[in-house]
């Protein structure tokens, strides 16, 4: 399907629908994720993504077992941080998941949510410089030359990986909710992984930021692909679509930044993110409950009917989302979905 270009900034930007794509989250058995990417495949889905969210299952144990059992549908980790690796292991992780796919993979890198990483006392609150640094790295690397480096953050002394990469430069897009972040991903990534609760506001607010690193830069956008992660309960009865949602969204919303675009953009005030907050450390389900409504979680993610959800993914295309990502919502039937957005939601957006 043509995509139809606009300008921003002197940057030429491609917009329009690339492809429906799901993902796996580790809340599933690994045997559930491979699955899914068969199932994907066989439906016509276009991709198949795979989160490393801590601390559940892992992102490229997922991803490696999808990669032997499936052979076309495009493979996407979304997405790996430069604090709990260093990028020659992400490299050499890169670059082996490249083979056994026979370079079907696209790579995530992302600074993490800053709860988890403070979890573990790695969290240097220098995200953008230091992904900046993993980027340039690993991408020398992944070239298959020997590779010294030294930096703010990191130090490569005589590194090369002893077999040869497929390919010596694999896409890697960048994942980051603020503006400098994004403006980061149009300066040197392939693409962007846009998270979970984006809206149609908040995508053309990232296009903005992204064009102007992409100016900053020198470089064309006309390749560039903005991948949008959405929750999905796709259900003829919208109240249990939304109570569905809604426990999905306690997972995640209270640890969302305060006052960040993903959630301005939807409407959510900085003081309700707060209170979410406060609500989840003391425990208090109820509470939390009460503060996600009903028109947060129609905002937020995508519920109810077919009809009402192909309208709101048309939504997003139209916004500039070019890949739309079904992200999985425990007490749904992922495989279920997988089959309905390939044979029947695919064919009616543009």
């Amino acid at each position: 399907m043509p995509l139809l270009p606009f300008v921003f900034v002197d940057v030429i930007i491609m917009k329009g629908f690339k492809e429906l794509g799901v993902a796996m989250t580790g809340i599933f058995p690994v045997r559930d994720a491979v699955e899914l990417a068969k199932v994907a495949e066989k439906s016509g889905l276009g991709s198949a993504w795979f989160a490393e969210d801590y601390f559940f299952r892992g992102g490229i144990p997922y991803m490696t077992a999808a990669a032997m059992a499936t052979e076309r549908i495009r493979l996407g980790l979304g997405v790996v941080n430069p604090y709990s690796r260093h990028p020659a292991l992400i490299a050499m992780e890169f670059a082996t998941l490249d083979e056994m796919s026979n370079m079907r993979t696209v790579f995530g890198l992302g600074s993490g949510v800053p709860f988890w990483m403070d979890q573990m006392g790695i969290y240097d609150k220098k995200p953008l410089s230091r992904t900046r640094a993993c980027v340039e790295l690993v991408r020398k690397i992944m070239t298959g030359e020997n590779t010294n480096h030294e930096d703010a953050f990191f130090t490569a002394k005589d590194i090369k990986l002893v077999f040869k990469p497929v390919r010596k430069r694999a896409p890697i897009y960048l994942a980051f909710e603020g503006p400098q972040g994004l403006a980061l991903s149009g300066e040197i990534g392939d693409g962007i992984i846009l998270s979970i609760f984006c809206t149609p506001s908040y995508v053309r607010y990232a296009w903005d930021n992204i064009a102007k690193g992409a100016k900053k830069a020198g470089r064309s956008l006309d390749d560039y692909e903005m991948v949008a992660y959405m929750p999905m309960v796709i259900d003829d009865d919208l109240d249990k679509a939304i109570h569905t949602a809604r426990e999905f969204s306690k997972l995640y919303l209270p640890h969302s930044q305060v006052g960040g675009p993903l959630t301005t953009h939807a409407g959510v005030k900085p003081e309700d993110t707060q209170a979410m907050s406060k609500a989840a450390e003391k425990g208090d389900d109820t509470l939390l409950s009460e503060l996600i409504t009903d028109d947060m979680v129609k905002e937020l993610c995508l519920v109810g009917d077919q009809e009402s959800c192909i309208k709101r993914l048309q939504q997003m295309i139209d916004a500039g989302a070019n890949t739309i990502v079904a992200f999985p919502v425990p007490g749904t039937e992922p495989l279920d979905n997988a089959r309905l957005l390939g044979k029947e939601f695919t064919p009616q957006l543009k």
